[in-house]
């Protein structure tokens, strides 16, 4: 495996006919259900390389579709590094990474001859080889053009967005049409990097709304000032000022050398190549390198003559006397705005809340003004961005207003997937609370519980539980038990207990929480209602109840269509239901019910949600129960960097995936793979110790497996005896997940020829695991049999 990505996962391969010693690259599209749209990309990509031939472009050699429908391509296998990477790994001065860049250039332009758009150009999709050759990479979104140089219609989807942000130009974040001077754009952003060494905009932390933001608002700053303003900003931190001197290092000179390289006529190119408006740049990816060339022969630079700083000083040198004077009118001008703003100021502090409150709306929908964003199309995300950044500021005389705003931001934050900014507002939120009420009052409870969903959902499980009992205390004794407030309390206790592992205090809470919610009006409550329904399905099927478990789930499912049939809900309790179609082994249902899950979560939540990669690994698991390891193992790689990207490298569900993902290497023999993977997520889960044993439990199991399958049977009986504990602790002997524990365990003692010992926990499991088929009635089977193998072998029989 080299990669992976949106479009699907790029393998290295080798030539199998022995007539010639040749690698090559093949990219093989995601399985369908994932995103059917992959398929048509990667055919357009096909038809587009077999239609280039040139040597700075990765060649395609083959390509057509697996048996199963999955497109796949056979392209040249390029054995490099990205260019800013080899640009410094070899200290390229700025005249050589120039002419280099040039090459590029020459490839892209050759592209627009045959009327295609790259749309992605960026450094990791440029290598070069040992040799120095560069080659441009991933036509993966790239667009046909028309003669007039704009691109036609085709591939992307109705509202959504292909590209990659950083490098996007403006006009393709705004929805405008894309032309060759879209690739022109990012080829000047590309240059910038090579020569200054930082990014032409501070996207790098940004989300997604906000990077669009910055590009399509904020002006790009001249390379050279962007490093003089770097110097003087970091004067009194030497670590981050030796970390420019290693830019300048890299390029060999010094920094100060660097910014007058810099300064006049590349920061001229690189800004010409980079405006905002597409026909205000390089007509052509060719006059670009013509320019270049200019100013690498010392000659004028036709970019010159249009520059605003050029344009600037003429008109101030002809018209010294009058711009002197329109100065001073404007320093009269902002010096009585400030002083009236201050005024102001001192006047809004005696409004009423609700004209601050309304106020602070106003402001808060100013993004999504059309004078103001140019028509672009703006999200609730980046709205509830903006607010986010000015209610810590704003309304600090009016502390409980701001209390209440930050609880909705942070509440939207959470349901959009985004938990650290959620945690940041609700504890900014409970702060003031307390701060303003004390500590018993209603609304500190409310904030205490909004924050401690989001802390359960990122595994901090004992501070979530101190909030939780707090927040039910307060609500029993100001409602009393039959309220919303504390049902809500207990369900989200009831999923406290889940994610430890503590069933039956958490079948305790779900129990109660339905009861209560079932004395209220539950058409006010529905969907809570529902929530909760679902949580006590959960624990059902934790415990092995699945027919008891489907009930509630159902119910679950048919209150929330009854309340809308597109709430974003729907997702979740589809997913759940499909989870449990799996463990009864109704494949064809689950792999129905999963297919409506994900496109719900979709429709809800885009494609980075948590709750989307819980669903990739749900799909992973059901295509392991088909006998599709390859997919499964993509599957299960997409859900993993999703997981990692949305809630951190150390979060328990990172070690679930891992250990669904070391259960599959194992089946397909990769057992060093497996192990590394294992042993991984025994170490995310060691970080968190009040995550659930139980997921410990299965890992040691499956690594007490691999351990067998190597031979090395003292650890993985040492291993495998700390797992069946645990399990035999929280289960009844006769559960499936006991039962494949004893499986693992018996097979060591079998390998030790312990015969005797080994043959009635195998005899049990067989008939604990009888007629539920898939993976653990399988090992079991093969445990017994192996038995019976090897003291048939055994001299002393």
């Amino acid at each position: 495996l080299l990669g992976s990505g949106g479009m699907g996962m790029v393998y290295l391969a080798e030539r199998a006919d022995e007539q010639f010693d040749q690698q090559v690259a093949i990219k093989l599209g995601r399985h369908r259900l994932v995103d059917p749209q992959v398929e048509m990309r990667l055919r357009n990509e096909r038809q587009i390389l077999a239609d280039l031939d040139h040597p700075n472009i990765a060649r395609l050699f083959d390509g057509g579709t697996t048996k199963d429908g999955v497109p796949y391509l056979v392209m040249e296998y390029i054995d490099g590094v990205r260019i800013d990477s080899y640009c410094d790994r070899n200290r390229l001065d700025i005249a050589a990474r120039l002419k280099l860049f040039q090459t590029i250039c020459a490839a892209v332009h050759y592209a627009h001859e045959n009327l295609v758009i790259h749309r992605d150009i960026k450094a990791s999709n440029i290598l070069v080889t040992s040799d120095g050759t560069p080659k441009l990479l991933d036509f993966g979104i790239a667009k046909l053009i028309d003669a007039q140089g704009t691109a036609t219609d085709g591939l992307t989807r109705e509202g959504a967005v292909i590209m990659t942000p950083s490098s996007a130009a403006p006009e393709q974040l705004l929805g405008k049409p894309i032309t060759t001077a879209t690739d022109t754009y990012a080829l000047g952003i590309l240059l910038y990097q090579l020569l200054a060494g930082v990014r032409a905009l501070p996207t790098e932390d940004a989300n997604p709304s906000e990077a669009a933001r910055i590009i399509c608002q904020s002006d790009i700053v001249r390379p050279s000032l962007q490093l003089e303003r770097a110097r003087r900003e970091l004067r009194h931190d030497p670590d981050s000022l030796a970390a420019l001197d290693e830019i300048a290092d890299d390029r060999a000179t010094t920094l100060d050398r660097l910014q007058r390289r810099l300064r006049g006529d590349l920061d001229t190119i690189i800004l010409n190549a980079s405006r905002k408006e597409p026909e205000r740049r390089y007509r052509s990816a060719s006059a670009f390198s013509d320019d270049i060339d200019l100013h690498l022969t010392s000659r004028p630079i036709v970019a010159r003559a249009d520059s605003w700083r050029y344009r600037t000083g003429k008109f101030v040198r002809r018209h010294y006397a009058a711009v002197s004077t329109s100065a001073l009118v404007v320093l009269m001008l902002v010096t009585f705005t400030v002083l009236l703003s201050i005024q102001n100021r001192n006047i809004v502090r005696e409004r009423d809340t609700a004209r601050e409150v309304s106020d602070f709306l106003e402001r808060a929908f100013d993004t999504a003004d059309p004078e103001k964003n140019y028509g672009r199309d703006v999200s609730a995300k980046e709205i509830l961005d903006n607010s986010a950044d000015r209610i810590s500021t704003s309304l600090n005389d009016r502390p409980e207003i701001q209390a209440a705003l930050m609880g909705t931001i942070g509440r939207v934050y959470e349901s959009l997937g985004d938990l650290q900014p959620s945690r940041d507002m609700l504890e900014q939120a409970l702060a003031l609370r307390r701060q303003t009420l004390g500590d018993s009052h209603p609304a500190v409870a409310a904030a205490g519980n909004d924050l401690a969903e989001t802390l359960t959902r990122m595994a901090d499980y004992q501070q979530a539980k101190e909030l939780l009992e707090e927040a039910l205390e307060i609500n029993e004794e100001e409602y009393g038990r039959a309220s919303p407030e504390v049902a809500l309390n207990l369900r989200n206790l009831a999923n406290l207990h889940i994610k430890t592992g503590d069933l039956e205090t958490a079948m305790t809470f779900a129990e109660s929480s339905v009861d209560t919610y079932t004395t209220l009006d539950n058409e006010e409550n529905s969907i809570f209602f529902a929530r909760a329904m679902t949580t006590l399905s959960h624990v059902h099927q934790l415990r092995g109840n699945l027919d008891i478990a489907e009930v509630p789930l159902r119910e679950a499912i048919e209150i929330v269509r009854a309340s809308d049939e597109r709430h974003p809900d729907i997702a979740f309790h589809l997913q759940n239901l499909s989870v449990l179609q799996l463990s009864k082994g109704e494949l064809a249902a689950a792999e129905k019910t999963l297919s409506q899950a994900v496109a719900a979560a979709r429709r809800s939540y885009g494609d980075e949600h948590f709750l989307v990669a819980a669903l990739l690994e749900d799909q992973g698991t059901l295509l392991r129960r088909q006998g599709d390891n390859e997919n499964a193992e993509i599957a299960f790689r997409e859900a993993l960097a999703l997981y990692v990207e949305s809630l951190g490298a150390d979060h328990p569900m990172v070690g679930y995936n891992m250990t669904a993902l070391g259960m599959l290497l194992h089946d397909k023999s990769d057992l060093g793979a497996a192990e590394q993977m294992l042993r991984r997520a025994l170490e995310i889960y060691d970080t968190t110790p009040e995550s659930n044993e139980q997921h410990t439990a299965s890992a040691l199991t499956e690594l007490g497996a691999v351990l067998n399958a190597t031979g090395r049977l003292a650890e993985a009986e040492s291993l495998l005896t700390m797992a069946l504990a645990t399990r035999e602790r929280d289960y009844p002997s006769d559960h499936p997940l006991v039962a494949a524990t004893r499986t693992e365990y018996a097979d060591t003692l079998t390998r030790l020829g312990l015969y005797d010992e080994a043959e009635p926990l195998l005899l049990q499991s067989v008939e604990a695991l009888r007629d539920t088929g898939g993976r653990r009635q399988q090992r079991a089977n093969e445990a017994l049999q192996r038995l019976r193998d090897l003291r048939t072998q055994s001299p002393a029989e």
